[in-house]
């Protein structure tokens, strides 16, 4: 028996494309868009007839419609598809984060076109961003069950000390106990509170060199009041790169660094010397490092996956909080920090940085 060969109708095509949960959309050689599904038209808060006869353009955000726009249709004409992240708005003003995915085609008359579907994920990065405060949450909780250790102790010497004053008012000796557990509780609550309230990073695009000379300025005069010698060491060439980062807190980072260098020499050292140095690494993604080495003491290697724990420190009534101070800056920047150390001979702490998060896509048009 012959079989006879099925011609689907176009509207029973259009029927399947609205089925589909994903906004889908097809646009002309001139970027011009010539067909949406229903699901598209929702998607933008709009009707499928306002739709049709746009510029996709004017669906992306007016600062990604030169650069990013043009990179995406290159790179489809180029390598016949692409996938990746893009913020869209809509008419009323609102905004959404999608996924969009595009693929190059040639119809009967040999006209070009190029498919998209995109997906809204905003509710997605929503979740993603809802963890990453989870684990805030968290490790404060941590923090505050080992607070309430810190305070535990100098609280009952003060108490048990209190209690003999009651009965030995010429007691010079444990006045002075209690005067010194006071002063450390009032030190350890201050750096407490410091942490609690360290500000949420605000990256900006800065030049290198102006981050090396503000940094330097600040912590010479660091270096400088704790007895300390100021070494620079950093290639010129690297100093024209701009990074993504909050200049203040990185600032804010290397000084925990530089006042811990410090603090490791013997107060009857005579040279104590802190390198700052800057240089390129061979990461693509933290390309820059800036680190802090002195020649103190040094950390023995069984120790020092423990410095950047809160409350850790190898001198007596020392809080302890100024490398995890550094961490966490480095750690909400995206960046890294790690330590190399040598008992007797020093220690390096290097801050690795980021240069710029946005893809090369939206910053740099692709030929």
């Amino acid at each position: 028996m012959e079989q006879k060969s099925v011609h689907y109708a176009p509207k029973l095509i259009g029927d399947l494309l609205d089925i589909i949960h994903n906004a889908i959309l097809v646009i002309d050689s001139n970027k011009k868009i010539i067909f949406v599904n229903s699901r598209t038209a929702k998607m933008f808060n709009t009707t499928v007839t306002e739709l049709q006869g746009l510029k996709v353009t004017e669906l992306f955000m007016p600062e990604d419609t030169d650069i990013l726009v043009g990179n995406i249709l290159n790179i489809i004409r180029h390598d016949g598809e692409y996938e990746g992240e893009a913020m869209f708005k809509r008419d009323d003003g609102s905004t959404f984060l999608g996924l969009i995915a595009g693929t190059f085609f040639k119809w009967d008359n040999h006209q070009d076109g190029i498919a998209f579907t995109i997906h809204d994920i905003t509710a997605m990065k929503s979740i993603e961003k809802s963890l990453r405060r989870s684990e805030r949450i968290a490790f404060l909780g941590r923090l505050i069950d080992d607070i309430s250790h810190q305070i535990r102790n100098p609280v009952m010497v003060i108490g048990g000390f209190a209690r003999r004053l009651v009965t030995d008012n010429t007691s010079a000796k444990k006045a002075k106990a209690i005067l010194k557990e006071a002063l450390y509780l009032e030190d350890l609550l201050d750096t407490l509170g410091k942490f609690i309230k360290l500000a949420r990073p605000n990256p900006k695009r800065i030049p290198l060199d102006t981050m090396i000379k503000v940094a330097e300025k600040h912590l010479q005069q660091t270096v400088s009041d704790l007895g300390c010698t100021w070494i620079s060491k950093y290639d010129q060439e690297i100093t024209d790169n701009t990074l993504l980062v909050d200049q203040e807190l990185i600032i804010e980072a290397l000084q925990s660094v530089v006042v811990n260098a410090c603090e490791s020499y013997d107060q009857a050292t005579i040279e104590k010397p802190v390198i700052f140095r800057v240089w390129q690494t061979n990461n693509p993604k933290l390309p820059y490092a800036i680190s802090i080495s002195d020649h103190g003491v040094g950390i023995p290697e069984e120790r020092t996956e423990h410095v950047f724990a809160h409350f850790y420190s190898n001198k007596t009534k020392h809080i302890g909080m100024g490398l995890t101070f550094a961490q966490r800056i480095m750690e909400e920047q995206m960046g890294e920090i790690s330590i190399e150390s040598d008992k007797d001979k020093g220690t390096t702490i290097t801050l690795h940085l980021v240069r710029e998060r946005r893809r090369v896509i939206r910053t740099t048009k692709i030929v």
